[in-house]
């Protein structure tokens, strides 16, 4: 058997934070809906994701905000009824 490298010669593995700032954003929506977390714990851990990979000062507080609304409000048009 021959030995892969880690990582392929020429390639960088790299994933936006911002990216993984959305889905990860998008699936504590989805927790909160089924009852996972409450809102205000979903919304703290993903306002401490922004702080933690940079995007306040990166794309700012109101974009990091929108982006929260955007991943919350199906589930919430839904739980408004």
């Amino acid at each position: 058997m021959v030995a892969l490298p880690e990582q392929p010669v020429g390639c960088q593995q790299y994933v936006d934070p911002l990216d993984t700032f959305c889905e990860l954003a998008s699936a504590r929506a989805y927790l909160w809906s089924i009852g996972e977390y409450d809102l205000a714990e979903a919304v703290d851990a993903s306002q401490a994701g922004a702080v933690r990979y940079g995007l306040i000062d990166r794309i700012g507080q109101d974009a990091v905000q929108a982006i929260l609304a955007d991943a919350f409000r199906p589930y919430r048009e839904v739980a408004d009824g």
